[in-house]
């Protein structure tokens, strides 16, 4: 619009600092499910990744069950703008904040995509390189 003449400068500088009506937005930091499960208290509102199959899912509900290495956790995608249809089954990776309540998890995703023919534990071999690569900078 700014090359267009139809927004000055100034108004795009300002458009483009303005967060979001839900203030700035954390990074997802990558998590494994048994992480996400072990977290305690503290994971509470925490910006996380995670990535599982899909173990059931209502559409009406905007819910659903990740599980991966024994553990699972809830879903709830009613944020995420367009979701596809989720498919009971298929491998989905998360980017939401995760809300803790008693013994119970859910992770409030923003970002939902399937990862179908990701190969898992090259994913996880990778992960764990990098994990390695950030502790030693």
């Amino acid at each position: 619009l700014q090359k267009l003449g139809i927004l000055s400068s100034s108004l795009a500088f300002r458009a483009a600092r303005r967060p979001c009506r839900f203030g700035m937005l954390a990074h997802g930091t990558i998590r494994t499910l048994v992480e996400v499960r072990d977290g305690g208290e503290s994971a509470h509102g925490s910006s996380v990744r995670v990535m599982g199959v899909l173990e059931s899912f209502d559409p009406d509900a905007s819910r659903g069950v990740i599980a991966m290495d024994g553990a699972s956790l809830a879903v709830d995608v009613s944020l995420v703008p367009g979701a596809d249809p989720h498919r009971v089954g298929s491998m989905y990776q998360y980017i939401g904040e995760v809300d803790v309540r008693g013994t119970d998890r859910t992770l409030r995703a923003r970002v939902a995509r399937c990862v179908d023919g990701l190969d898992v534990e090259v994913y996880k071999r990778a992960l764990q390189v990098r994990r390695k690569f950030l502790r030693a900078g």
